[in-house]
Formats: structure tokens, C-alpha cells, sequence
């Protein structure tokens, strides 16, 4: 009663070698998936990982190149565009279940760095509005210099003391640096009669012995108003003003009248109601400052930083420095100078704003116009210099001497093929700041923006 038959004994030896196979294989099994996951995480994920960084790095920068173009708007649209928004994922490279971790990033706003300067010595306009109110001019002449515009010439004669010999007349001439532009002569025919004719900048007559009406019954008083359309003079300082225009030295011109022999003793008064041109040698000084960065913090990517400064978008691989987006500076030739127009974009956070924020999620970048204006300066040439000192935003020194490089690779492209120079650049000691100068017959124009950037943190996309 105590033995076991063989029967017995065998099925248990062969239950126990199932089981033990099963646990084996499961061991193998975990095993090959545990070596083939410790495989894929050593040998792929951080491919795939960096993959995902790099499409994020170009969809960060797509978003980051967009900045000036959403400040141009801002400013073309002024009054009614307020803000700008653009939405910035800081962060990616989760891969579900393999790699579930991400990278992250910061972004936002540095007022204190980057400062780009403008100086020049620089001819400015003075336009002053003058009426020499009625004057007389009962022998002689008189001449008004450095007029850009009139709106109002009259001629008073109240009474005619008409002399035959010598003939003589009132005449009236407009004149550009010295080159006849045009004139009006007034002649007396006897003590009642009037005439006046015209001839414009070519010499050619346009109105010939056109009879002046007297301005009351008893033919003694006369108001000629010489900008009357029916007399044609309009035209002539029509041409003069538009001569004044295309010239680059001196735009102005200047009217002489003079009373001769036959109107000797007559009663003549003139009034003219002009604007004066003056031109100013000043020093002229800009500085705007601020920068707008993205900086990641990638596992496996090449980290990268995108920075804004002064219409300009940089793509920062530490050392390494490249301007991506242009600024907005324009140098072109014109007739007889060179046009020059400089951005001034300064980058604030106002007060209680968020200026840099760290993180994965995405944000909202938010730029708002305070102030926008164009300076300009006098017409034509108005400088031969201007200088550009520009300081880099914080980094080691390499950095700062190929951030410094780019802007002076920029300018050096810019000025190829016109009339403008630009001699070597000087930099400071420590790469801390670069000055560029440019050089020519220069038509310096200005932008001056200022803008103020913030953050608005966004749990999830819309």
C-alpha cells in the first residue's frame, strides 16, 4: 500500500519538466525583448529622439523667423493692429511608451542687451513760413533767398507814373543756384494800361502782353496776383520747385523783383506769404537696444539659440553665429547720392510682464507697437559718414567675436556694388562691440520702433 506505481511517478516527472519549460521560455522570451529594448534605446532612440528635436529646432525657427515680419505689420497697420501673437512649442522628443521624456526650452525677452547705435553728422531741414506782409518797392529791387515753397506773391502798383524813355518795367525772376528758372515782366503802355508776359525756365515765352485789369473804376489801382492760373507764372515756379526737388546740393531757390526806369515813382508794394529752407549740421545719435530668444535644452539634438536683434534673426550654435533672417536696412543709389535707411528697433517688457519663460508647453509670444517714426533729414546728400557700433548679447568671447563678424559680413554685402565704403572694421579689445563706418555721398534715413514683448503661457494648442 505504501508504493507508487510507475504510472504515477512518470506523470509527475512530466508535469514538472512542462512547467519548468514554460517558466524557461517565458525567461528567454523577456530576456530577447528586454535585449532588443536596451538595443533600441542604446542604438535608435536617440536617433529617433534627436530626429524629433531637429523637426522642432526647424518649426521653432519658422516661428522665431516670422518676428520682423510681424513687427512691419504691426507698424504698416498701426492703430489697428495692437498686438502680435505667435504660439512657440519650447520643447519635444517624447516618444511614447520608448522614450517617454522631453526636452525643453527658454524663451523670451533681454531689454538690457544688443545695442545697435547710429551716429552721423547729419544736415537738417529748418522750414520756416514767412510773410513779408505789403513792402515797397518804389525804386530798386529786392531779392528773398532760400525758398522752397510759396503759396502767395502779389504785386500792388496803385498808381501808374508812367516815363516812355527808357522803357522799363517790374520784373519778377526766379533763379536755382544761379540758373534763370523762369520770369514776369510788368510793363506800363501809358498812365492806364498794364501788360504782363512771361517766359519759363527754357526762355520760351509764355505769355505775351496779357493786359492787366485794374482793381477799381478810376484804372489807378492794381493787385496782381501772379499765382492766378491766368497768367501762367504758377507754372513757372511749378518747374522750380520741381527743380528744387531733384537737386541734392541745394534745394532752394531764390526770387528777385526789381523796379526799373518806366514805373520810377509809381506806388508799388509787394507781399509774398513762402517757406524758408535751412540747412543744419548736427550730431546725430541712436541707440536702440533689446534681443528676443529662444534657447534650447535638447537630450540629443545640437542645442541651438534664435536670436532677434534690431530686424535681424540669428541661428546661434555656440560658437558658431549666422544671420538667418536679413535686417531691414536699405542702401541703394540714387540719382547723385547713395539712399541709406537704418532700422532703430528697440525690444522692451514694460512693466509687470513676463519677460522669459522655461518650459515644454507652448507659449505665446506677444509683441506689442508702442512707437513708430521715420526720421528723416535734408533732401539730397546729407552726410559722408555714418557709424555703426553694435554690442553683441552675453556669451564667451568667441561667440561675441563671430556674432560681431556676421553683422560686419552683412553690412560688407550690402554696400557691394554702390557708390558706398566700408573700411575695415574696428573692434573692441574683448569682442565686446564692433564699429562699422560707411562712407559716400549718403542720404541717411532713419526707422525708429520701439516694441515690448511678453509671454502668455498656453496649456494646450486651440
Amino acid at each position: 500500500m505504501g508504493s507508487r506505481s510507475p504510472q504515477t511517478a512518470h506523470t509527475r516527472i512530466s508535469s514538472n519538466a512542462d512547467a519548468v519549460s514554460t517558466v524557461v521560455s517565458f525567461m528567454l522570451l523577456f530576456g530577447l525583448l528586454l535585449s532588443v529594448i536596451i538595443f533600441a534605446r542604446v542604438q535608435y532612440v536617440p536617433l529617433w529622439t534627436a530626429d524629433v528635436e531637429a523637426r522642432h529646432a526647424d518649426d521653432v525657427f519658422a516661428s522665431f523667423s516670422a518676428i520682423p515680419g510681424n513687427i512691419d505689420n504691426l507698424v504698416l497697420g498701426s492703430g489697428s493692429v495692437a498686438v502680435s501673437r505667435q504660439r512657440i512649442r519650447l520643447g519635444s522628443g517624447s516618444i511614447p511608451l520608448i522614450a517617454p521624456g522631453t526636452s525643453y526650452g527658454a524663451l523670451g525677452v533681454v531689454p538690457d542687451e544688443g545695442n545697435f547705435t547710429v551716429e552721423a553728422d547729419v544736415w537738417t531741414v529748418d522750414i520756416m513760413r514767412n510773410n513779408t506782409g505789403p513792402r515797397s518797392l518804389e525804386n530798386g529791387s529786392v531779392n528773398i533767398t532760400n525758398i522752397s515753397t510759396i503759396s502767395s506773391l502779389y504785386i500792388y502798383i496803385d498808381k501808374i507814373e508812367y516815363n516812355p524813355v527808357p522803357p522799363g518795367d517790374v520784373c519778377i525772376r526766379v533763379t536755382n543756384q544761379g540758373n534763370q528758372s523762369g520770369r514776369a515782366e510788368i510793363k506800363a503802355e501809358s498812365n492806364t494800361h498794364l501788360n504782363i508776359s512771361i517766359w519759363n525756365g527754357y526762355d520760351d515765352k509764355v505769355i505775351e502782353d496779357l493786359p492787366i485789369n485794374a482793381d477799381d473804376l478810376v484804372i489807378e489801382r492794381y493787385k496782381i496776383d501772379l499765382l492766378s492760373p491766368c497768367y501762367g507764372f504758377d507754372m513757372v515756379m511749378a518747374e522750380a520747385e520741381a527743380e528744387v526737388l531733384t537737386d541734392a546740393d541745394a534745394p532752394y531757390y531764390n526770387l528777385t523783383i526789381t523796379n526799373s526806369t518806366s514805373l520810377n515813382g509809381s506806388r508799388i508794394r509787394y507781399e509774398i506769404v513762402y517757406n524758408e529752407y535751412n540747412r543744419t549740421l548736427v550730431h546725430y545719435t541712436k541707440t536702440c537696444n533689446g534681443t528676443m530668444m529662444y534657447e534650447s535644452r535638447n537630450r540629443h539634438f545640437l542645442n541651438q539659440k534664435f536670436i532677434y536683434q534690431n530686424g535681424a534673426v540669428f541661428l546661434c550654435q555656440q560658437p558658431a553665429v549666422t544671420i538667418r533672417t536679413a535686417p531691414g536696412v536699405l542702401i541703394r543709389d540714387e540719382r547723385n547720392y547713395t539712399r541709406v535707411l537704418m532700422p532703430a528697433i528697440s525690444v522692451g517688457t514694460g512693466k509687470h510682464r513676463i519677460p522669459m519663460i522655461t518650459g515644454s508647453g507652448v507659449e505665446e509670444l506677444q509683441i506689442e507697437l508702442k512707437h513708430a517714426d521715420c526720421i528723416t533729414f535734408a533732401d539730397g546728400n546729407n552726410t559722408e559718414s555714418v557709424s555703426i557700433i553694435i554690442t553683441p548679447p552675453a556669451g564667451d568671447e568667441e561667440f561675441r567675436k563671430n556674432y560681431l563678424q556676421e553683422w560686419a559680413d552683412y553690412f560688407n554685402a550690402t554696400v557691394a556694388g554702390t557708390s558706398v565704403r566700408m573700411p575695415k572694421p574696428s573692434y573692441s579689445p574683448d569682442n565686446s562691440s564692433i564699429n562699422i563706418t560707411l562712407t559716400g555721398s549718403i542720404h541717411l534715413e532713419m526707422k525708429d520702433i520701439d516694441v515690448e514683448g511678453r509671454i502668455a503661457s498656453i496649456s494646450q494648442l486651440e
